[in-house]
């Protein structure tokens, strides 16, 4: 990855973080999941509104680092509108993506290629997939 990508990203990594979207608790949520990660004591709740099939409004609370907040910052805003099963299957794209130090699936003009610098450091890897972990608890019946 050249230079100026990976100051990019690492600019929208910070902003994320520092900005973060939809960092509250939602209200009426009718989901939510919650992870830990004992390691680095992250903890990470993702909220969801669901009507039939559909997310209508995503919202997390954390206490954590910056890469998890700007990684659940960014899930909430992509997955709002979205169907459960579009979601799932994002959610494990990503997490995918970023255990597998070649892989390329996001575009260079998607913003979850962001989250690629986490994959030269394998102990950020769990904090930049912890959102992501807990939507899936979100969503499971």
């Amino acid at each position: 990855m050249d230079a100026d990508l990976q100051s990019l990203y690492r600019e929208t990594l910070i902003s994320q973080s520092r900005n973060p979207e939809n960092n509250y608790i939602l209200e009426n949520a009718t989901r939510q999941g919650e992870l830990k990660n004992p390691l680095c004591g992250d903890v990470v709740t993702i909220y969801l509104s669901i009507d039939g099939d559909q997310i209508e409004k995503a919202s997390f609370q954390a206490q954590c680092c910056s890469i998890c907040k700007a990684s659940a910052s960014m899930l909430t805003t992509r997955i709002t509108g979205a169907d459960r099963s579009g979601a799932a299957a994002l959610a494990e794209k990503l997490v995918a993506f970023l255990n597998d130090p070649k892989s390329d699936t996001f575009g260079k003009n998607d913003s979850l290629q962001a989250l690629s610098g986490v994959k030269a450091f394998a102990s950020r890897v769990r904090c930049a997939t912890l959102p992501w972990e807990a939507l899936y608890r979100a969503l499971a019946d």
